[in-house]
């Protein structure tokens, strides 16, 4: 009869051991992957609940700043843009008419990867040619993965990328394309004052070189061209600039000639891309120094993709700021910077492309949370970010012990009927005598 008890006893024990192991082991959060600091997450939903849900309230945990965490009738989603590295889990506790449930959500914020700044080591030299000449320009660069060759009118109002110069400039000749050489020939006069560029790409990243003069000489090398008046020749066929885009207005106080000799600007601060809501307004701007106490001058100019030989100056935006006026879609800036002193100008110095974009909000909307009516109070929520949740940590022990017991309750029934085994095996024996 007793041995009878405690059998009875070890099934109930075996019963709790495996009701406490079960959510223990089971405990753990809705992983959603990896995010750099810095980059929107999106609208992710990490619970779903076929119930309506009535409340949503932390628990435990937290998010990094500027990540926040919403809820509707269908789900619990986090959406934001993270700013601090680490690993994050955060609880909460979700109600619906049948009562609470946790709801948990973990992910890691990793730093992006830093990368290397590219350095110009050289730039392309002016050359000196005859009409049908040729010639050379040699541009290097450290940490570039690609190169783009491009020819650029001496007023900077007309770009022709160096792959297509031989449709703009008829009887022109380019070979070396994505090489350090570029070399022109059948150099037409329509090409005389044009400077030839090269522009350095790693990643988005890009990086132009100082621009090369063409001057187209006669038979005992002298300037064909009047030095005194610059002007820029008209190509054929004409550039095809994005549908939708203005005619190139006047870059007003940039129109003067450009001395290649003229030390150039120095950009220190570049105008910072930006996500923007309908209706809000936002302001570009660079910083740029003198490095002989000259004047600086500015053009802003706009495109629809991020390809500044595509982009046409900004009429009226000469000034060191602007306000963006875009209501929709994404468009790509640029600053041109020139410095002139004793009335001679520089080559224009362009800052790097700002990328802004108008953003739609997305869904689903944010829904206030209400007070909660059930009779359940939540834990105070932890306002620093946790790497590790106190529940989680709770249920693993509870789940771990509760499998040490279970084993050992395993262990001693499978003792105990061998023994009882042992014992009716030893009365059988002495029946038989």
């Amino acid at each position: 009869m007793k041995k009878a008890r405690n059998r009875i006893l070890l099934v109930l024990v075996l019963t709790a051991c495996i009701a406490l192991m079960l959510p223990g082991l089971c405990a753990s959060a809705e992983n959603i992957g990896s995010y750099p600091v810095g980059v929107e997450m999106g609208w992710i939903q990490f619970y779903s609940s076929s119930l309506p849900i009535i409340n949503c309230v932390p628990y435990s945990g937290g998010l990094p700043s500027d990540v926040e965490m919403y809820w509707d009738a269908d789900g619990v989603y986090i959406t934001g843009v993270p700013d601090t590295a680490g690993s994050y889990i955060a609880e909460y506790m979700v109600f619906t008419e049948e009562g609470a449930s946790y709801a948990n959500v973990s992910f890691t914020v990793t730093e992006q990867p830093v990368s290397r700044d590219m350095v110009i080591t050289k730039s392309p030299t002016g050359e000196r040619v005859e009409v049908g000449g040729a010639a050379k320009f040699v541009a290097r660069a450290e940490n570039a993965e690609r190169i783009v060759w491009r020819i650029v009118s001496n007023d900077t109002t007309n770009t022709v990328q160096a792959s297509e110069a031989s449709q703009v400039f008829p009887g022109l000749q380019v070979s070396g394309l994505g090489t350090e050489t570029l070399t022109l020939s059948g150099i037409p006069q329509s090409m005389d004052g044009w400077r030839v560029e090269a522009q350095f790409w790693s990643g988005s990243r890009h990086a132009e070189s100082m621009g090369a003069e063409i001057t187209i000489v006669d038979s005992q090398g002298n300037p064909v061209r009047n030095r005194a008046v610059v002007t820029t020749p008209t190509p054929t066929p004409q550039f095809n600039f994005p549908t939708g885009q203005p005619s190139v207005p006047s870059v007003g106080n940039n129109d003067m000639p450009v001395d290649s000799g003229a030390r150039t600007a120095n950009i220190s601060y570049q105008p910072q891309s930006a996500q923007l809501m309908p209706g809000d307004s936002y302001t570009l701007s660079v910083i740029a120094t003198s490095p002989n106490n000259g004047a600086l001058s500015y053009q802003w100019y706009s495109a629809a993709t991020n390809n500044r030989s595509a982009a046409l100056p900004i009429s009226g935006a000469n000034d060191a700021s602007w306000t963006v006026n875009q209501t929709d879609g994404t468009a790509y800036y640029w600053v041109a910077v020139w410095n002139t002193r004793d009335g001679a100008r520089s080559q224009a110095v362009y800052s790097e492309a700002a990328e802004v974009r108008i953003v739609t909000p997305a869904t689903p909307t944010p829904i206030p949370t209400p007070t909660p009516t059930l009779p359940v109070t939540p834990a105070p929520r932890t306002t620093t970010p946790s790497n590790i949740s106190f529940q989680l940590i709770l249920f693993g022990i509870i789940g771990v012990l509760a499998l040490i017991a279970l084993i050992g309750v395993v262990i001693y029934l499978r003792a105990d009927a061998r023994q009882k085994a042992i014992e009716e095996e030893e009365e059988k024996r002495r029946d038989s005598q």
